[in-house]
């Protein structure tokens, strides 16, 4: 789940798990070698797309996906 409710801990909130990707300190990460790393904090894939999505949306990451590779933005 995205977001944290009555059924949903906060623990268990997409939210939460994607300060995973960005307690990473790397300046530049490829997206498969991120999930490779991270795949034990996410209960599917699904989590990760959505973790990311929520981080480039707060610009926090850029993707390129021409290179595949996660760009931590400054």
């Amino acid at each position: 789940m995205i977001l944290p409710s009555k059924f949903t801990p906060f623990k268990d909130s997409v939210i939460c798990k994607m300060l995973n990707i960005v307690e990473r300190t790397h300046n530049t990460i490829g997206v498969l070698e991120l999930y490779s790393d991270l795949e034990d904090e996410f209960s599917n894939i699904d989590e990760y797309i959505y973790s990311l999505d929520v981080l480039y949306a707060l610009g926090y990451i850029n993707v390129n996906l021409s290179k595949g590779v996660i760009e931590y933005a400054n």
